[in-house]
């Protein structure tokens, strides 16, 4: 049996920092893209340059403690051996698929959304009416689906955790 105090602190990571990461981008997607979108192109730019790149670096704390803390959750739970419990259960299955999808968004985050951040940066910069135009698509649309990703997540997780 593992430590119930380092389960106990690993479970609340996991999920209070997966909460806060599904909270940031239900704001991004409720309420920085729409205001930017009805900013003037100029203060848009502005406004998308100082406030985007703290929200990457927010959502990689994020994705990093969840990440973390859910491995260490798998370890304290199974010790990386015992894991046919994720494939011959409904409530497995879920955990398995949450889990799944939870690694690949992170990765994507990781890996191709900070290949945005740059971008974002020099914004304040002059840059072309069309490379803005696309800029903006991107951080209209990525969120949108990203959002659509951590809600399978979240609900795979609280049913994989609690049941139906």
């Amino acid at each position: 049996m593992p430590d119930i105090s380092l389960l106990t602190f690993a479970r609340w990571a996991h999920v209070l920092a997966g909460a806060a990461w599904l909270g940031e981008v239900i704001v991004i997607v409720f309420v920085l893209v729409p205001s930017a979108l009805s900013m003037q192109p100029a203060a848009r730019l502005d406004f998308i340059s100082r406030v985007f790149p703290r929200i990457f670096r927010l959502a990689s704390v994020l994705a990093f403690i969840t990440l973390v803390a859910g491995a260490a959750l798998n370890y304290l739970l199974t010790g990386w051996q015992n894991l046919q419990g994720y494939f011959t259960s409904p409530r497995g299955v879920f955990i398995a698929i949450g889990g799944g999808m939870g690694l690949l968004l992170a990765l994507f985050h990781f890996f191709v959304e900070h290949r945005i951040e740059p971008g974002v940066k020099v914004m304040a910069k002059k840059v072309s009416p069309q490379e803005a135009a696309r800029i903006v698509k991107v951080l209209t649309l990525v969120p949108r689906v990203g959002l659509c990703v951590m809600l399978v997540i979240f609900v795979s997780m609280m049913i994989g955790a609690r049941g139906f």
